[in-house]
């Protein structure tokens, strides 16, 4: 993480895209879903170098400039995303990807908890349809929740818009795409020795990441705040 701050966006603006994203929930679909697992995509050559290079750990990188620019974490925060994003139809995940062949699921539970602070940070699209929302998760008192804290819209976990804990379980909206970026090393070895994920093949379709991301649709009336 770097330490230059004061170029993102202000809080009035942060509070603006979080409006919006709420807005546009709240016309498509208001409903949440149980989501008992998050995923993140990756090709097989992807895990097979965190299992030989890094002893299995998946360490966070730092975060490209995809979304909105200003976003506070863009170039600044290290973390890894997983997907939280459920068909809205059969309120399951997605059957293929953009990023891979080889799917890990993680357990929910893992990933978001009681235990970690949430934030939300960027509302945006690339194609005008589908929009989205980042969240950011790290553990309170640490370098990256004190950044968070300072630069980032603090939700909560029992009671947002976007993802929440509901009786012991996490719901996700239906009314948005939810990407969750977290900051801390994932053991996948003990993730899946532990049974707290495992591997599955996934369909891939298209190019894969960008090196450095990709802007938002500066078009799109409804994500941009100019």
């Amino acid at each position: 993480m770097t330490s230059s701050e004061g170029t993102f966006l202000t809080d009035q603006q942060l509070t603006m895209l979080y409006d919006k994203s709420v807005e546009v929930i709240c016309k498509r679909d208001r409903r949440f879903a149980p989501l008992p697992a998050m995923w993140r995509d990756k090709a097989t050559a992807y895990w097979d170098r965190i299992r030989l290079k890094y002893n299995g750990f998946m360490i966070p990188y730092r975060k490209d400039f995809n979304g909105t620019p200003g976003s506070a974490i863009n170039g600044n925060l290290m973390g890894l995303f997983f997907n939280a994003s459920l068909h809205k139809k059969t309120k399951k995940p997605p059957t293929f990807s953009y990023f891979g062949n080889q799917r890990l699921m993680v357990n929910s539970s893992f990933i978001v908890n009681v235990h970690q602070n949430i934030y939300f940070v960027d509302f945006y699209c690339h194609n005008l349809r589908d929009h989205y929302v980042t969240l950011v998760v790290a553990r309170p008192g640490s370098v990256v929740d004190n950044f968070c804290q300072r630069n980032l819209k603090q939700i909560n976990i029992f009671n947002n818009p976007f993802l929440k804990i509901v009786n012991g379980k996490l719901y996700v909206t239906l009314g948005a795409n939810i990407e969750v970026f977290y900051t801390d090393i994932v053991d996948v070895n003990r993730v899946v020795h532990d049974r707290i994920g495992r591997f599955s093949p996934v369909t891939f379709r298209g190019m894969g990441s960008k090196e450095f991301g990709i802007a938002k649709n500066l078009s799109c009336k409804v994500c941009n705040l100019w």
